[in-house]
């Protein structure tokens, strides 16, 4: 499907809930997916933990996380059918695959930079083993150079008339 993106479910049952009562709200979630055109990717029982606060009598509930896939239009139906489960006490649908492509982007902008940066270290490598490297070595031989110039040195070995970094340059009135 063109329009199919991937959701996290995530739903606390009630404490009191038996096995035999999670695989039936697991099993009635996953048949009204398929039939309104999802699907269940995964399912993970993260089991009884504290809730942060108390809701009705329960202190604590069994945390249950699915991952689904189906058109967006699911959602609306799949919210209405666990509001009427009184085994459910609270849930929560996130839209993941916009967080993954993200994810998926930016590990391929890593990934290409670290290319980049492979292939200039390559570079520069190569670069040792080039003509320049022998151009350098005979200028500090003494021999003439063929056209690379050093960078102008702060000190006073070139004209009588250039600057230094110490001194203004005096003002003419």
């Amino acid at each position: 499907m063109a329009n199919e993106r991937q959701y996290e479910l995530v739903y606390i049952v009630a404490p009191t809930a038996t096995d035999a009562d999670l695989q039936e709200v697991q099993g009635e979630i996953k048949e009204h997916l398929e039939a309104l055109g999802g699907s269940v990717e995964s399912t993970d029982l993260w089991g009884s933990r504290k809730l942060a606060y108390p809701i009705g009598p329960f202190t604590e509930g069994i945390y249950v996380v699915q991952h689904i896939n189906g058109p967006g239009t699911i959602i609306s139906e799949l919210g209405r059918r666990l509001r009427v489960r009184d085994l459910v006490l609270r849930y929560l649908t996130v839209r993941v695959d916009e967080d993954l492509r993200k994810a998926r982007v930016e590990s391929e902008k890593r990934k290409l930079a670290s290319e980049i940066s492979e292939s200039e270290s390559t570079t520069e490598m190569n670069n040792n083993d080039s003509p320049s490297a022998s151009i350098e070595s005979s200028e500090s031989a003494g021999e003439p150079s063929t056209g690379e110039s050093k960078p102008a040195s702060p000190t006073r070995e070139g004209p009588a008339d250039a600057v230094t970094v110490d001194e203004k340059p005096e003002v003419q009135e």
